[in-house]
């Protein structure tokens, strides 16, 4: 038994117009996986106040005020 595979204008444009929207998704997709990547920091911001907040203040290490003020006094 033969099979006759014929496709017609309105099914060349549908395969065509359906190729088009898959790539558009594609990279659309690919931005959105890239700009997840270019930021990891925003992703995990979210969360991290949260942590900090919870860490008790005796058992950070002390702050040494001459420290931070040389570090203000060279950036001017």
């Amino acid at each position: 038994m033969q099979y006759v595979f014929s496709m017609t204008s309105r099914m060349v444009t549908i395969a065509a117009a359906s190729a088009l929207l898959l790539c558009v998704l594609l990279f659309l997709l690919g931005v959105e996986i890239g700009a997840r990547m270019g930021h990891p920091a925003a992703v995990l911001a979210g969360p991290a106040p949260a942590i900090a907040a919870s860490v008790p203040t005796d058992v950070l290490p002390p702050q040494d005020p001459s420290a931070a003020s040389s570090a203000s006094a060279s950036s001017n």
